[in-house]
């Protein structure tokens, strides 16, 4: 009976050495992801006056905006509890709060103000994905979306 190689002996041309050394994956703990299930709301429309340049914050302008947001939904799964999730009504709220808050210079401010109220106001929250569209951007040139997409974790 041969004796297994040693650790530093093993090379990648040997494919049972690795697999010997590799943990059995039946005995690793399941755990299960905590941000496995996302609450989303998509195309939120609001006119507001953000841009760097003084037209925009005169006039004002179109900005489209998506939220994700990722939560552990089983316990408003299994009691069937509104209670004890996140509204979606209050997600939105709290969007257009922020949206019609003092006018910033960028869309990636925007989207961290967002970002941060969100997760500041939602405990059950774990991750945030905040996209802000700007379909009227002042971009020279035919286009057909601009935007920023962040992804925040507590």
């Amino acid at each position: 009976m041969a004796t297994p190689p040693r650790e530093d002996e093993m090379t990648s041309d040997d494919p049972t050495a690795l697999a010997d050394t590799q943990p059995d994956a039946s005995s690793a703990p399941r755990t299960r992801p905590h941000n496995t299930d996302r609450l989303f709301l998509r195309q939120l429309p609001f006119y507001a006056r953000h841009g760097v340049y003084d037209a925009e914050r005169e006039l004002g302008q179109r900005f489209i905006i998506d939220v994700d947001c990722w939560l552990d939904t089983r316990p408003a799964a299994w009691a069937d509890d509104a209670a004890l999730t996140v509204s979606y009504q209050g997600i939105y709220e709290q969007v257009a709060a922020v949206v019609a808050d003092d006018p910033v210079h960028l869309i990636e401010t925007l989207a961290e103000r967002i970002s941060t109220r969100l997760l500041d106001h939602f405990e059950m929250v774990e991750q945030v994905r905040v996209v802000v569209h700007k379909p009227g951007a002042p971009v020279t040139g035919v286009f057909g979306d601009v935007g920023i997409e962040i992804v925040r974790t507590r």
